[in-house]
């Protein structure tokens, strides 16, 4: 078929004929009875000229096999729609609770800025270089097809025609394909993916305005050195921002879209002076730079000033804490609900995360872990300190660097599992309140016991120092720290119980399925020889002076998406009643003993102005030594041990505030870390009392247990829960289809029915195919 043009008398039109403004004039909104035609004259135009890149010979094949209304029909065909909803990758921000950035990471160095964030100078300096139409186009540019096919089919260089929007399409693509042909419009230069590379980007115009296109252009495309996006591109390259770039550095930074590398100002200054002078020259083309300011601008020298951003946590203040956000993101469903989707969505970033890091309290604990121990000392402390009723971890430190070599880490001590000695003792106590066996329970602390048909070593648990403590209730043996009291209190528990209550205050590391499961003889599980992590052993004690309220552990309270300030979901704290405020109350009132004349710190261990409580732990043969210390306020746990391994590398012999230490106990040097700690980061903090002990209430048992409502209407399941003081809550999930069972009744539950639970615990029910899940039970006060 062979092509006409036809010139129009006053008109702009190419040498070849064609009426430009006409054909352009085809992208605007027509008449419903003109549009097809129109778009399909246009089409068959761009496809004759060759869409901008390739030589005419293609683009012609095309067109002289497709009619004027299959080219409409094939044009109407083409994908339009964007994953405009997609961000590309850029900074994860991470802000303390008073919203002070701490740290970032980013796979790719972009930083999203708004239209006015960005320098006039760089918006003449990119439209005059890159795409001097496009306040004129709608999308493709018919103009710069025809001049760059017209160009290409001579013995010149290639001209490349392809206007800011359609480069923004493949930069969107680049990233966000959905499909193998989205990845290849992203790559190919064919006149198929060319031309629908123009369809999306014709609806790309119709949906975002010319300044959110560019805007969007601006932070999407690469500068080289790892900057994408116009802002990291002026910190790079002039330590500076996009909204303060001047002429010279606006065209230097337009002049890398060219070509990264060879024109980076770093390496080849000269190429890049020279592509400088060439967008200058553009601007002054297109009327953006008068002669005067021409003249200036180009005897500028390039003055680059090379900048940088810190990325990832060891670049940051607070390392430590930094690496718990990232665990949180990286293992929470609220950032997605695979390993994978979480993955993407720590890799994609755009977040601005607010944590609950304290800096009083990061203070305060940095300099108590520091001025025990030297980093490069054998010893490692690892701290963390949570908000009592919030879940809130608010500090973690250790006495090591970042990264590699003697005295450094990027193993995070505050959320590694070691054995927790004695300070598993009060958990064992709040399991037998719960059960009825009041704190006034009086044992014969004796210096040896073994327990008739639990687990013992040979010749029975001990004592430390192989000490009679006589006859003694809770609150002596918590006050001494009695081995064999213990003991004796876990055999009248049982051991299951305890760990079960171990699992209600938040702790997870205990072993209950597996070929290590705990089978109820383990009776050491009282004297701490599983492992937990300082996090959560600080989180279990936070229950004890909440009145028993439990909070899942995390670091972020709120988050936003960086683009749009849209909220975005975060980690679940699920705060609930875990143990009744008698009991919680109850241990936490004997915490207090051991700051007392005689107990395992004593009263010059105690924090100043105000009360609070704690327990100390000496694992086997000084292997670790612990304290977790509490006030209404703060929960804090510290670890001391050797993390080549306790038993290789035992404490019997370390160096700690700067004198030599032997055979070391939870008291020496855990504890004044501790106190440090609490004393600075409760500095200004109003004192609030400890809570008071209900031994009348623990006098009797307190032990719930799960009813069976299996078989239930989910009506009736839900009242009998609630009548027990329990919580139901529906799966969104139902059962699959089991003839005859109809919908609305609950065919599974968790726990499972006769489990010890809390007060006022969730119990989940799964309910029958068909089943409404979106049922809820009424509201009561909490």
């Amino acid at each position: 078929m062979k092509q006409k043009f036809f010139r129009a008398p006053g008109r702009d039109t190419d040498r070849a004929g064609l009426d430009l403004n006409a054909v352009e004039a085809t992208l605007v909104e027509a008449p419903a009875e003109r549009r097809r035609t129109r778009v399909g004259a246009w089409l068959g135009a761009v496809l004759a000229v060759g869409l901008g890149v390739g030589a005419l010979t293609a683009p012609l094949g095309v067109a002289a096999a497709v009619t004027g209304d299959d080219i409409a029909a094939y044009w109407k065909s083409l994908p339009s729609q964007l994953p405009l909803e997609k961000s590309l990758p850029q900074h994860t921000v991470l802000l303390d609770a008073d919203g002070k950035e701490f740290a970032r990471f980013y796979s790719e160095n972009r930083v999203d800025v708004k239209r006015e964030d960005i320098s006039a100078n760089f918006v003449d300096a990119l439209i005059a270089t890159e795409d001097a139409r496009f306040y004129e186009h709608h999308g493709a540019d018919p103009l710069g097809i025809v001049r760059a096919a017209l160009h290409n089919t001579g013995s010149g260089g290639r001209q490349g025609a392809s206007t800011i929007t359609q480069q923004l399409v493949q930069n969107m693509l680049i990233n966000s394909a959905r499909d193998e042909t989205e990845q290849r419009v992203a790559h190919g230069t064919t006149p198929n993916d060319k031309i629908r590379e123009i369809k999306y980007a014709v609806t790309l115009e119709k949906e975002l305005s010319k300044d959110e296109i560019l805007t969007r252009y601006a932070n999407t495309v690469y500068f080289g050195n790892g900057a994408y996006g116009v802002e990291a591109a002026a910190r790079t390259y002039f330590s500076t921002s996009a909204k303060n770039l001047t002429v010279p550095q606006a065209a230097t930074l337009v002049g890398l879209l060219r070509g990264p590398t060879v024109y980076d100002p770093f390496t080849h200054p000269d190429s890049a002076r020279a592509r400088r002078d060439v967008v200058l020259g553009r601007m002054h083309a297109v009327g953006a730079l008068d002669a005067g300011r021409l003249a200036t601008a180009v005897a500028a020298p390039l003055a680059v000033a090379r900048g940088s951003l810190p990325n990832g946590c060891g670049t940051s203040t607070y390392p430590w804490y930094c690496s718990l956000v990232r665990q949180e993101i990286l293992t929470d469903p609220a950032f997605g609900a695979t390993a994978e989707e979480r993955e993407d969505r720590l890799s994609r970033g755009g977040m601005t995360l607010t944590t609950a890091l304290d800096r009083k309290a990061m203070t305060s604990a940095n300099t108590a872990v520091h001025r025990a121990l030297e980093d490069t000392n054998r010893g490692a402390l690892g701290l963390a300190v949570v908000t009592p009723g919030t879940g809130k971890v608010t500090a973690v430190a250790q006495n090591r660097g970042w990264g590699s070599g003697p005295g450094r880490t990027e193993i995070t001590y505050a959320t590694s599992t070691f054995q927790p000695g004695s300070t598993m003792k009060p958990i064992t106590l709040a399991t037998a309140l719960e059960q009825g066996i009041p704190a006034t329970t009086r044992l014969h602390a004796m210096p040896f016991y073994t327990p008739a048909a639990l687990a013992a070593p040979e010749g029975g648990y001990s004592n430390y120092g192989l000490q009679d403590f006589g006859w003694v209730d809770a609150r002596g043996a918590i006050k001494v720290s009695s081995n064999t009291y213990f003991i004796q209190l876990i055999e009248k528990t049982g051991v299951l119980p305890v760990a079960d209550m171990a699992a209600r205050l938040g702790i997870t590391s205990l072993p209950r399925t597996g070929p290590r499961a705990m089978t109820g003889n383990e009776a050491y599980l009282t004297l701490g020889a599983y492992e937990v992590s300082p996090v959560q052993m600080a989180n279990a004690y936070a229950t004890f002076v909440a009145g028993g309220t439990e909070c899942r552990p995390h670091t972020i309270v709120a988050a936003t998406r960086s683009d749009t300030g849209a909220t975005l979901p975060v980690p679940d704290a699920d705060c609930h009643q875990a143990i009744a405020p008698a009991v919680a109350n109850t241990v936490g009132d004997a915490l207090k003993q051991t700051f007392s004349p005689g107990g395992t710190i004593g009263p010059y261990g105690a924090l100043d102005g105000r009360e609070s409580g704690a327990k100390t732990g000496t694992t086997n043969d000084y292997q670790a030594n612990w304290i977790v210390g509490v006030t209404p306020q703060a929960s804090t746990a510290v670890w001391l041990g050797d993390p080549r391994g306790g038993a290789a590398h035992p404490l019997t012999e370390l160096t700690a505030y700067g004198r030599q230490f032997t055979d070391l106990t939870g008291a020496e040097v855990a504890a004044p870390v501790w106190k440090e700690t609490m004393t600075g980061l409760l500095k200004g903090v109003k004192p609030v009392p400890m809570p008071r002990a209900d031994d009348a209430a623990t006098s009797s048992s307190t032990t719930r247990y799960v009813p069976d409502v299996r078989g239930l209407s989910v009506e009736a399941a839900m009242s009998q829960l609630l009548a027990n003081d329990l919580d139901p809550v529906i799966e969104k999930q139902t059962a699959p289809a089991r003839p005859p069972i109809g919908p609305g009744i609950v065919t599974a539950q968790t726990p499972a029915a006769g489990a010890v639970t809390g007060h006022r615990q969730q119990i989940r029910l799964t309910l029958s195919a068909g089943s409404d899940t979106s049922l809820r039970p009424p509201e009561r006060d909490r």
